[in-house]
């Protein structure tokens, strides 16, 4: 049963954004939609140069009708994306928090559902849902839930999880704010591996609630672009780090099991290799794929016995047509993105579903 009226937290949406003036007014729809009553909305720009801060505050007066706090603000000068998050989080009064992209989108009940697992769940620390992708057209992809079920996971055992998958980007995420203030001493800057460490900081001292519903709208931009860290090799290198920051904090609160994975999640460095390799040869950066291709046994040692790591070693002398015929050979032979759902971790609770 949803929660009384007469007992609604403030809930805070911090809403980053920079040059999606495009995707934002879906995006400020689907917060004026949400069936859950008690919100803050913060939006902040980072120095766009196309019309979405003009069109932010064309919907002041549009929130203000639902009864909504809605702040708009806008830097003056790109500030970064971390920086630009923690400004829209900076003020925040809810009791609880959550960060939406503005190219992103969220369900009518996706706050409703969270809080009602939060209200009936005290030891819960971060709800995480399912979420679906959405591409420049509209057009949706279905992804399979992390979890086959939807459950209560305990500390340690998805502290265990997430040494061996991020699981969740912000916009899947809510948490209790009082939370961050207990791991606060542990915050720390990184460049691609953020999301990953904030959501095992939480885990530390919460337990996880998963809803398996696509209650988020998650969009994927058409051209594969690379980034920066990408083409550095950084998502790598960094991600080593964050195993090691992982096996130091799960000693800080006695935790063994997410120790015990180490060794694994050292291996699994080697086919987040590969897929960076492949990422690269469909973007026809093959000195870069060659580079991630290279990296991979420092990982694993074996994997240059994976016939995926061989076919891909081929790839990286082609070019042109000859290119793309492999690439897209292998990717109708091999899926190296996950595609099926895991059962949960031992001790976890099943959440009662509802739509």
């Amino acid at each position: 049963m949803p929660m009384e009226k007469k007992y609604r937290p403030l809930v805070t949406i911090a809403i980053p954004n920079y040059n999606y003036g495009h995707y934002l007014e879906y995006c400020l729809d689907s917060v004026l939609n949400q069936t859950y009553e008690n919100l803050e909305v913060y939006f902040n720009d980072n120095a766009s140069t196309d019309n979405s801060y003009e069109i932010a505050l064309a919907y002041r007066e549009k929130f203000r009708k639902k009864g909504i706090y809605f702040r708009v603000s806008e830097n003056k000068r790109n500030l970064g994306s971390d920086k630009n998050t923690n400004i829209a989080n900076r003020d925040a009064e809810g009791a609880y928090v959550y960060t939406l992209a503005s190219d992103d989108a969220i369900a009518p009940n996706f706050i409703e559902r969270c809080m009602d697992v939060f209200i009936k769940y005290p030891n819960v620390g971060t709800v995480i849902v399912n979420r679906e992708e959405i591409d420049e057209t509209g057009r949706i992809k279905k992804q399979p839930p992390f979890y086959d079920t939807s459950c209560i996971i305990p500390k340690e055992e998805q502290c265990a999880v997430y040494m061996m998958a991020g699981i969740a980007i912000p916009a899947q995420r809510m948490f209790r704010r009082e939370m961050v203030g207990q791991v606060k001493a542990f915050w720390r800057n990184w460049n691609v591996a953020g999301d990953w460490y904030n959501n095992f900081l939480l885990a530390l001292v919460g337990d996880v609630a998963y809803i398996k519903e696509d209650l988020v709208q998650y969009r994927v931009h058409s051209g594969n672009e690379t980034t920066e860290s990408e083409r550095n090799l950084l998502g790598v290198t960094e991600h080593y780090q964050l195993i090691h920051s992982f096996v130091d904090l799960s000693r800080a609160y006695g935790f063994t099991k997410p120790i015990q994975r180490y060794e694994a999640a050292i291996e699994k460095l080697g086919s987040m290799c590969l897929r960076y390799a492949l990422k690269m040869l469909k973007n026809k950066r093959n000195d870069v794929a060659q580079r991630y291709l290279l990296q991979a046994p420092v990982w694993k040692k074996d994997i240059t016995e994976d016939e995926r790591y061989k076919i891909l070693t081929r790839c990286v002398d082609l070019k042109g047509t000859d290119l793309e015929r492999e690439v897209k050979r292998f990717e109708e032979k091999y899926e190296l993105n996950r595609s099926v759902s895991y059962a949960p971790p031992e001790g976890f609770i099943p959440l009662e579903e509802r739509r």
